[in-house]
This record gives structure tokens, sequence and C-alpha cells, in this order.
């Protein structure tokens, strides 16, 4: 269980930079960020105990809808009173994720026409162009390059390029580094449409282990949700599930 809570600060230590922090009847957290619309990973309520758990949900809800956005509650799977709790004031499950944890030291790979390199304060915007046509979320390249630039020595930003030619290479995939805790959590892994399915996020996965040795880190993790598919991409690269937790919402419109 104690790695468990590792990587539970290290996850929220990271959301944290990208949203403002709201605590909840002193028990529970909330993480908001209006600009990230649609985005349920940064905009969240934790995992929370809390002793009313109703009072708790309900003003998470309240403080989401006078921002005129979606609330998404996180719950770790077995805990089936909030989740009731969760039903009973109107939210639906609308997706779950997987923590996962590198059981492998490297992941062997060296495709010659795919280059990883590490971020510098000159490459900040074609990291920040890159994440948001990998997550379809163009609207957000503002917010996120104010992010990045805010918190940039924070983390450790990749950026891979793939060989379309003899003397060329484009922009093909992303990732974020978040040393803490002492394990390296591994963020925002995404590739361009047109690049997908030929072993950018496996390279950058081989990169992001070898930096984490380098750091002397227990270990390199990430999460991926169910809706996404990819658990067996990730298993057949070495990872192993860990832990999971339930992801439900309440729409602005559901009422």
């Amino acid at each position: 269980m104690f790695i468990v809570k590792r990587m539970e600060a290290n996850e929220t230590a990271f959301c944290s930079l990208w949203t403002v922090h709201i605590r909840i009847h002193d028990c529970a957290d909330l993480f908001v960020n209006e600009k990230l619309v649609g985005d349920y990973f940064f905009n969240r309520l934790n995992p929370f105990v809390c002793e009313d758990a109703t009072a708790a949900i309900e003003e998470a809800a309240n403080v989401c809808l006078r921002k005129g956005m979606d609330c998404y509650v996180y719950i770790h799977d077995k805990n089936t009173d909030v989740q009731n709790c969760l039903s009973a004031a109107g939210f639906k499950w609308i997706d779950t994720m997987q923590t996962l944890r590198a059981e492998s030291e490297r992941v062997e790979y060296d495709n010659e026409e795919i280059h990883v390199v590490r971020v510098d304060l000159r490459s900040i915007p074609s990291w920040v162009d890159v994440f948001c046509r990998s997550f379809d979320a163009l609207e957000w390249k503002s917010e996120v390059k104010e992010k990045i630039d805010l918190h940039f020595k924070k983390m450790i930003l990749l950026l891979s390029y793939f060989r379309v030619s003899d003397s060329s290479t484009e922009p093909a995939g992303c990732a974020a580094l978040f040393p803490n805790q002492g394990l390296m959590g591994m963020y925002c892994l995404g590739t361009i449409s047109n690049f997908r399915g030929r072993g950018i996020a496996k390279k950058m996965i081989d990169v992001s282990l070898r930096i984490a040795q380098q750091r002397g880190l227990d270990l390199l993790f990430l999460q991926t949700f169910t809706n996404e598919g990819l658990f067996p991409l990730y298993k057949k690269l070495g990872f192993r599930f860990v832990y999971k937790k339930r992801v439900y919402a309440l729409k602005r419109n559901s009422n």
C-alpha cells in the first residue's frame, strides 16, 4: 500500500501544476481548470474519506457547476459506499483509470526512424503543439503553454521526431515526466494521429525508463483509461497493473 500512496501523491502533485486546488469540507481535494474544457484527468475530485460523503460530493458539484464545468470524481474501485452516494447524487460512471508500473528496466527498441529529445525552453511551443494535436485539444494551446512555462523546471518534457525522408523529420509524440515521491510519473504520453502505430510511445517509454534509472528513482509508472483500450499495449511493454479508480461524472445539462 505504501507504493500506492506514493503513486497517488505523485499524481496529485502533477495535477496541481495544471489546476486550482480547492479544499472541500476539510476532507477532500478538488482540482479545477476552467480552460481545459472536457478534460477529466486534471479536473477532478480526488478519492476521499469524509464523515459526510454526500455533503462533500454536493459541495464539489456546486463549485464545478457554478464555474460552468462538468464535475468529475475519482473513487477507488472497492469503495462502494461512496460510489452509491455518487449514483444517488446523479453521477454516472464514465470510465476507469488503471495505474501501471514498469516491471522491466528497458524496452528494447532501436528504431532509427524515431529520435527522442529532452525539450528545452526554445522547444516548448513545439511540445505544446504536439500535445494538443495528440489529444485533439487545439483550443487548450494557450493554457497549456502558460502552465508549461510556469512549471517547466519541475518536469522533464520529451518530444519524439519521426524521420519522414532522408533529410527531414517531423514532431510525432510527446510525454511529460514528473519526478516526485521517489518515483517517476509518466504523463501526457501522446502521439499525433498520422504517426500512431509506428512505435513512438514504445520509444519514449524506453527513454523514460533510462532517465528514471539515471536519477535513481524507484520505478516508472503511468495511467491509462479503459476507454482508450491501451492496457494490452502497455502489458506487452512490460507494465503491470497496480490499482484502479472509477471516474464518475455529473454533466452540467444532466439536470
